[in-house]
């Protein structure tokens, strides 16, 4: 099997926190440059008051540098009375720098133009470190006293409590999680709410043996064609919503049409892991298309497969009820995409951050709530996309849904009603979302993907007048758009277009460094939508929409009469995670899980499937392998399923022709049903061999 390589080296890794890359720290003064980033962070906002910073242990994994630059830079902006630290709550802003000059506008630090559209703007905090089996879950902090600011030896402010040992054998501090800054003593330092501890790791698959080593640093990523991104923005506030179509566009076609000629394969900069000669695609966004699954014990025995096709899902156009049928029938493995390691869902803090909810909460929070969602989860959704997606935004503009699919229904009114009947999506690109956007009367014309991205040129050439797009991690092909695919999107936006960000699988990075979020880069002509589905689990039913001024107030009214809004409690319990830290610890320990399970799916493609080629390996949840020959992806499909394997074929995602292909999910499995499962898929695909044409 062959494998691509977007970027095998060091400098390829970062940061999310502030979206700083490995490439961009100095040879010397990298103390004196990483506090100059923080503070210009606290004074622009992108790290708010009462914001944490993230252990020191793991950013300086992170960024590859000793753990004492970082203790130096924390210690630095310590003794400017900026950040304090709390013993097990970590190191915290306490205070925004005195300043003459205003702080620059959204966007501001984003390299926009660089060769791979990474930018180092503002970002996230404590993501890819040291992997899971060093999530910095020690809360052993520098101890700084805040009246003389004299420094006590590492570890000695009451950094590392007891701790106890997790599902899979990983030590966790126990109130302290992952918050190992340095603990700078500061009068009255308390502990932030819920503590942070690490212990609740339920569910750990360790009978599966899925604790295989570290994959070495790969970076695959070839766009195969274009994938469209799944959700809508959903615009919140009171702003009236007032029709104000964007400017023209040259020669648009039938919105249906076709987006200009598909160009064949490009061999994509990012280069996907080539199985055997297979392109790459991504991951399917939300639970909008992708019907997980569940692993039936009973399958049929490898030599005697079912019936071809037992649910008759594979023949003809996909309906509406297609992953439905999928997730209900038998198999046993389940490859279908989009889904997260359920298996470690943080039971125990959950539960820990229920009660505390339940316990502080009066009467009257059990009552209806704000349509707009919890001011809590939007005020702790607005500082989780500051640090970790590099969007600034205030809390009053962002509004609570029930994940992207539902996003995608509010905006359908509300892009009619301004005029919008058609919304542009890449091809190839998630079938579930064009299904969301005709189910709401508006067309679907397709933009082809490149290695750079979607295509520009041929966006502008179907006269849409607003585009779905995954642009961190492109649905299905893995691909992240360049950034002068990203400067061509911002000259098309500013004509009149929309961009509705589907910031699908950002978080679920391994081998590439961060990149900035459209929506930081051109506020008032971005919607973007984001949700917990992958972060923790799709049964929540929470995401959240940030859109332009313009629609929030028909946004609302939208949501309003749609539901009244989410259920309160749940957005509490979130909140109270993404406050303590826990979640972003919970997304350090499974990115080493999906790591080692991608790894484990890419070795059994290079026995079993020669000739293929994976693409997408750089991030995500899933892979997508395209392989030589002439069986049609959905006969492959089926087969598989007779042979006890459910996937989806590559040209459900497609609206214009291409090599067959399986998008592939990988991280609900343990390496060995991996292989088992790959094994089932080349059995599969031998009983269909025929020759292929010269």
């Amino acid at each position: 099997m062959d494998e691509g390589r977007d970027t095998v080296n060091g400098a390829a890794r970062g940061s999310d926190f502030l979206q700083l890359a490995v490439a961009d720290v100095p040879a010397g003064g990298k103390a004196e440059w990483l506090a100059g980033r923080l503070r210009a962070a606290i004074a622009d906002g992108r790290l708010p008051v009462g914001g944490r910073l993230p252990p020191t242990r793991v950013l300086a994994a992170e960024l590859r540098v000793s753990r004492g630059v970082v203790t130096e830079a924390y210690r630095r902006l310590a003794e400017d009375g900026q950040v304090t630290g709390r013993r097990r709550a970590g190191t915290v802003v306490v205070a925004a720098p005195f300043t003459n000059t205003a702080p620059p506008g959204p966007g501001a630090g984003f390299g926009v133009g660089d060769t791979g559209g990474h930018a180092d703007g503002p970002g996230a905090r404590g993501a890819d470190g040291p992997g899971e089996d060093d999530a910095g879950r020690h809360a052993d902090g520098l101890d700084v006293g805040s009246a003389g600011g004299h420094a006590h030896p590492p570890g000695t402010g009451g950094a590392d409590g007891p701790r106890a040992q997790n599902a899979e054998g990983h030590v966790e501090g126990a109130g302290a999680g992952d918050t190992d800054g340095p603990a700078v003593d500061a009068v009255g330092g308390h502990p932030g709410p819920l503590g942070t501890s690490g212990a609740d790791r339920l569910g750990h698959d360790v009978t599966r043996g899925d604790r295989p080593g570290r994959a070495p640093d790969r970076c695959p990523a070839g766009p195969i064609h274009g994938a469209p991104a799944h959700q809508g923005p959903v615009p919140i506030d009171g702003v009236p919503a007032r029709p104000g179509p964007p400017g023209p566009f040259h020669g648009a076609p039938e919105h249906r049409g076709s987006a200009g000629p598909n160009r064949g394969t490009p061999a994509y900069r990012s280069p996907a892991r080539p199985i055997n000669g297979a392109p790459e695609y991504g991951n399917p966004a939300e639970p909008i298309h992708g019907a997980p699954a569940h692993r039936s014990p009973a399958g049929a025995p490898d030599d005697t497969p079912a019936a071809p096709d037992p649910a008759g899902l594979f023949g003809g156009v996909p309906g509406s009820g297609v992953f439905d049928a999928l997730r209900a029938a038998p198999a046993v493995v389940d490859f279908t995409p989009g889904r997260p390691d359920l298996t470690v869902f943080p039971r125990a803090a959950w539960l820990r951050a229920e009660r505390a909810v339940l316990a502080e909460s009066a009467a009257d929070h059990l009552g209806y709530g704000d349509p707009r969602g919890a001011p809590r989860l939007r005020r702790a959704v607005a500082d989780w996309l500051a640090r970790m997606r590099g969007v600034r935004v205030d809390p009053e503009s962002v509004l609570i849904v029930a994940g992207t699919a539902q996003a995608l229904t509010l905006l359908h009114p509300v892009l009619r009603a301004d005029g919008v009947d058609a919304v542009a999506v890449e091809d190839p690109g998630s079938l579930g979302a064009r299904q969301h956007l005709a189910n709401g009367g508006l067309a679907t014309p397709p933009v082809p993907v490149d290695e750079d991205g979607v295509r520009v040129d041929a966006l502008w050439a179907t006269g849409a007048r607003a585009v779905l797009l995954t642009p961190a991690h492109q649905f299905p092909t893995g691909v992240v758009t360049s950034g002068e695919r990203r400067r061509e999107l911002l000259e098309w936006a500013r004509a009149g277009g929309l961009i509705l960000e589907d910031d699908y699988d950002a978080e679920h990075r391994y081998d590439r460094p961060p990149v900035p979020a459209l929506r930081a880069l051109l506020a008032d002509r971005v919607c973007y939508l984001g949700s917990a589905s992958k972060l923790l689990a799709p049964a929540l039913r929470i995401g959240w929409l940030v859109a332009p001024a313009r629609y929030r107030s028909a946004l609302v009214d939208a949501k309003r009469f749609n539901d009244l809004g989410n259920a309160v409690l749940p957005q509490l319990v979130l909140a109270r995670l993404m406050e303590s830290g826990e979640l972003e610890r919970h997304l350090r320990l499974v990115r080493g899980r999906h790591r080692r399970r991608r790894d484990a799916m890419i070795t059994a493609l290079a026995g079993q499937l020669p000739g293929a080629v994976v693409h997408g390996a750089a991030a995500g949840l899933h892979l997508t392998v395209t392989y030589p020959g002439t069986v049609p992806d959905t006969e492959f499909a089926a087969a598989a399923l007779a042979h006890g394997v459910k996937c989806h074929p590559l040209s459900w995602h497609r609206q214009s022709s291409g090599p067959p292909g399986l998008v592939l999910g990988y991280a609900s499995g343990s390496p060995g049903v991996i292989a088992d499962g790959v094994a089932r898929l080349g059995r599969a695909l031998r009983s269909l061999s025929r020759p292929a044409r010269t």
